[in-house]
This record gives C-alpha cells, sequence and structure tokens, in this order.
C-alpha cells in the first residue's frame, strides 16, 4: 500500500518539499493542502502534490505523515486542526517556522498516545543562498540540497517514527542534525528574524533622512540586497515571530546594539586601526562561512579541519557556536 502523505502549506517550502518527494521515486500518494487556491493549482501544475485535500481533518485521517510547513503567524491553528485527526501511528512533521518549544509543548499536551511529533527546521542548500537570485522564492527541488534539516525529536519518540523523520531528511538531499527545541528557536532569531529586521531597519533610518528622494534614486546593489530582507514576509508574519521568540531576539538586539555602538565610537574617535581590524574579522568569518555552506561537510568541520577567526563579534551576532554542532538525541 502506497504511504500517504499530506503537505500542509503550499509556498515555497511546502512546495519544493512536495517537489523533492515527487522526485524521489517513492510509491506514495502526496496530497496538498492550502487555504490559497491559487497556490493548490501552482503545486498540482508543478507536480509537487498529485492532489488538493479539500477537508483538511479528513485528509490528516488517512495520512500515514503530515508536513506542517506554514508561517508562524497560522501555525497554532493548523496544529489545533491536524493534533486530534492524526490517525494511529502518524508522524507530524513540524517544518512550519512556528517556534518549537512553544510547538513540542503543545504537541505534548495534545497529541494523543501513538501519534508522534518531530519539530524541524528545513536550511535551504547554496544553490538557493543569495536572496538576489531571479526565482528568488519559487519552488525548487533542490531548494535544501546540501542543506541541512535540524530535528528536535521528543525523548521515548519510536523508532518508526525517527526513521520517518530521517528518511525525510535523505529525500530532500539535506544533512540532518539534532538540536534541542530551545536551541533551534535561539538559532532561528539569529538567521532569521534579526537580519528581517535589520533589513526594516534600514529602510526606516533611509526613509527618514532629509535625502531620500535622493536615497530612492541612487540605492543600488547593497541597498537593495539588505533591504529586500525585510520585506520578505507580510508584517504580521514577523511581529508573531518576534512576539513569540522574545527573548531570544533581544538578547540578539541587545548585542547588535553593543556591536552598533563599538562602531560608532570607533568611527568618531577616528581610531582606523581596530575600525579596519574589525571589518577585516566580520569580512574572514563571512567568506569562512560562506565556503562552508558551498562545501557543505559539516561533520568534517566536526573533525575541526575548517577553522574561524577567534574573534567574539560573530559569535555575538551570528550565534556560532557548539550549539550548533550536531548532537546525539537523548
Amino acid at each position: 500500500m502506497a504511504t500517504e502523505i499530506l503537505i500542509v502549506g503550499l509556498g515555497e517550502i511546502g512546495a519544493s518539499i512536495g517537489l523533492a518527494l515527487a522526485q524521489s521515486g517513492k510509491d506514495e500518494a502526496l496530497t496538498g493542502y492550502d487555504a490559497d487556491g491559487s497556490l493548490v493549482r501552482e503545486a498540482r501544475k508543478a507536480g509537487a502534490v498529485g492532489r488538493q485535500a479539500l477537508n483538511l481533518e479528513k485528509a490528516c485521517r488517512s495520512a500515514d505523515l503530515v508536513i506542517l510547513a506554514v508561517p508562524t503567524a497560522d501555525a497554532q491553528p493548523y496544529l489545533e486542526a491536524i493534533g486530534p485527526n492524526l490517525k494511529q501511528d502518524a508522524l507530524l512533521l513540524d517544518a512550519s517556522s512556528y517556534l518549537k518549544v512553544a510547538a513540542a509543548e503543545w504537541a505534548d499536551k495534545n497529541l494523543a498516545p501513538g501519534r508522534h511529533y518531530v519539530g524541524v527546521m528545513a536550511v535551504i542548500g547554496p544553490v538557493a543562498l543569495h536572496v538576489g537570485a531571479p526565482d528568488l522564492g519559487k519552488p525548487r527541488p533542490d531548494l535544501f540540497s546540501d542543506g541541512m534539516l535540524a530535528m528536535a525529536i521528543p525523548p521515548k519518540t519510536p523508532e518508526n517514527a525517527v526513521e520517518m523523520a530521517l528518511g525525510f531528511s535523505r529525500r530532500l538531499g539535506a544533512a540532518p542534525f539534532f538540536l534541542d527545541p530551545a536551541e533551534i528557536d535561539a538559532v532561528t532569531a539569529t538567521v532569521e528574524d534579526l537580519p528581517a529586521l535589520l533589513g526594516a531597519v534600514l529602510v526606516r533610518v533611509a526613509m527618514r533622512t532629509p535625502g531620500w528622494q535622493e536615497v530612492r534614486r541612487m540605492g543600488g546593489r547593497r541597498f537593495a540586497s539588505v533591504a529586500i530582507v525585510g520585506a520578505l514576509q507580510p508584517a504580521k508574519h514577523l511581529e508573531a515571530s518576534l512576539s513569540l521568540n522574545r527573548t531570544n531576539i533581544l538578547t540578539r538586539l541587545d548585542a547588535t546594539i553593543e556591536e552598533l555602538q563599538t562602531l560608532r565610537d570607533l568611527i568618531a574617535r577616528g581610531e582606523n586601526e581596530p575600525l579596519l581590524s574589525l571589518l577585516a574579522e566580520a569580512i574572514e568569518v563571512h567568506d569562512a562561512w560562506l565556503a562552508a555552506r558551498y562545501l557543505a561537510d559539516w561533520a568534517r568541520e566536526e573533525r575541526g579541519k575548517i577553522e574561524l577567526p577567534e574573534g567574539k563579534m560573530m559569535d555575538r551576532i551570528i550565534g556560532l557556536g557548539p550549539n550548533l554542532r550536531p548532537k546525539d538525541r537523548r
């Protein structure tokens, strides 16, 4: 009997997951659900799903695997609709941008025995890394190829559910690694929420300057590359992420303010050598990170083959450190 897979949310993430699964050649039925009918039609046309679910609750009752891929602002109602309708031994794979601590707590309290939950954060591969790509936001089957899949697996999750989650990661072409829900939320604040805020801040600073008319005319690649990050999602989605992840994002904002103050002081005092050193460190860390992302050999990095500078600036801003290392599931 073919495995029944239901993908809930057919934006870039959900549709890309469907395309990757469809191309893997497994005997399974791919069904899609989205409140936006146009996304369902596009996903079916592209081959990301074979059929449309018209009733979410009914579709959940027959699915062996339910993949939730919706924005933070929408995730809670979907969890509440899916949870009571999962069949025995079904797995809910939460790939939404909803914060994993809150989702894991919800699953622990609300899922019936024999229904399983794994929270994941899908990390795109280097092929789609840069926001300036002409097909930005368009679903693609290789979106996660050579990327990673952070997995928060609750204690006592049965082996068959864990193997299903690991198989999902392999079929995306992403390397699995294991983090606690709180660690995923902390990383999300750094790699998703903080960049979006900085993009929004740049636009707000620019629009409040006396030369805003000239900025509009002269804004080029650098301005566009940063500004777009603050406009990639609706404001309500970012607001929901910031509210739910308040403690983590405040920590990152405090570090950002501290770093900006350091830069301002160096510039104000004309201390060119320390300023040059700080900027050079940032560039060196960036280049090492980008090289590692394209290499996508994180196991080798764990053995210490890829070295990063010892400076603390990027630790504070980007959150590089031991929490990003793969762990054995406990």
